[in-house]
């Protein structure tokens, strides 16, 4: 196993690197502003150590020659980050991505938990993941595809074979035929690279 962070409570909100590693008495924590002074182990903003466990609260302690200057992103909260991990367990850094407070979302409709989870993966999808939108033409209309549904499009020619989520479905016809076209989005994890 390896050490995890569980949570985080930084300020300023910013790219933090977290250096998490056995000390042999418990789990020591390092914290700096980019990769390569935490590879290096050079140019440490803070450090703090905590017990072994679930969700162990840490207070960090500014270097002597640390920068920037680091407090709680939430006075209400008295630790920086919370972290799990056991004895033994592997070294591990991890890159902290500046985070943002969405606006609240407040309508009468979201009264059934159906719809509260329903909106609420739309927003997680929508704020942390790359949305590819597709837009397939159908040679006549499919009744049974509805707002929400999951497809699956694939295309040997283009090497695709994804699941996607309709979000519009428009019908045109003449009276000779009747044609679909579905909108859909699949959400794609961000990978950071630096």
């Amino acid at each position: 196993m390896s050490f995890t962070i569980t949570e985080w409570n930084l300020n300023p909100n910013r790219n933090w690197y977290v250096y998490l590693s056995d000390s042999g008495s418990d789990i020591s924590v390092e914290l700096y502003t980019t990769q390569a002074n935490a590879d290096a182990k050079t140019n440490l903003v803070a450090s703090g150590s905590g017990s072994y466990g679930s969700g162990t609260q840490i207070i960090l302690t500014m270097d002597a020659a640390g920068t920037p200057e680091i407090s709680l992103f939430n006075a209400d909260l008295d630790y920086h980050v919370a972290v799990t991990g056991q004895s033994g367990d592997l070294s591990t850094l991890f890159h902290l991505a500046p985070f943002v407070d969405l606006d609240e979302i407040n309508n009468g409709i979201y009264q059934s938990t159906a719809l509260i989870q329903a909106r609420a993966l739309h927003e997680i999808n929508t704020h942390t993941h790359i949305s590819k939108e597709r837009s397939i033409d159908l040679a006549g209309p499919f009744p049974e595809i509805l707002l929400g549904d999951v497809l699956q499009v694939q295309s040997g020619m283009r090497g695709i074979d994804v699941l996607t989520t309709v979000t519009e479905i428009t019908i045109t016809g003449t009276p000779d035929s009747l044609t679909a076209q579905v909108e859909t989005v699949e959400y794609v994890d961000m990978v950071y690279n630096g």
